[in-house]
């Protein structure tokens, strides 16, 4: 079983942690990471869910998961893009872009932008987690999300925003 630790409300490590499945009490929060691979076009990689993932299949989004016990965001951005993707990174590539505490969901939620040029047929895919890849522009991108074809939360504009207006 996958085990994650357990964060306060003011991100402090309790010391405590649990199983992926068990019962999360209020006010208990866990890590998760959210890679933006940012070519030097200043395309974003996006991926579509398989259908057979339990959360969001089929819908575009980004490299996304939850930080097991022990790890730290970045790590945990680290390990997401290998296992889904393929996609090799150093901890020193991910840039920290915001960070979220999403209650509802008892996550605190670290995004990190990965500036670097891929080529997708260098790319290997998790079936079990990820159909198929493809870079967008930042246009494109908004194009998908008011379609409803791409995974939208809140900060998602001020993340495109930035990419637009402060990447070199």
């Amino acid at each position: 079983m996958e085990y994650w630790d357990i964060y306060d409300k003011d991100r402090n490590f309790t010391g405590k942690k649990k199983g992926k499945y068990e019962k999360w009490n209020e006010g208990e929060y866990h890590l998760a990471t959210e890679a933006w691979v940012i070519n030097s076009k200043k395309q974003i990689l996006v991926q579509q869910r398989s259908d057979k993932c339990e959360i969001l299949p089929g819908v575009w989004a980004l490299t996304t998961g939850r930080v097991i016990s022990g790890e730290t965001t970045r790590q945990g951005c680290v390990r997401e893009l290998k296992e889904e993707l393929g996609i090799t990174v150093e901890e020193e590539d991910c840039e920290l872009a915001g960070i979220y505490f999403k209650t509802r969901l008892g996550m605190i939620w670290d995004i990190y932008f990965v500036r670097k040029d891929i080529n997708l047929k260098d790319i290997v895919l998790q079936e079990e987690e990820v159909a198929r890849v493809k870079f967008v522009s930042t246009d494109e991108f908004r194009e998908m999300l008011k379609e409803g074809t791409m995974y939208e939360y809140e900060e998602i504009y001020d993340l495109l925003d930035a990419i637009d207006n402060k990447l070199d």
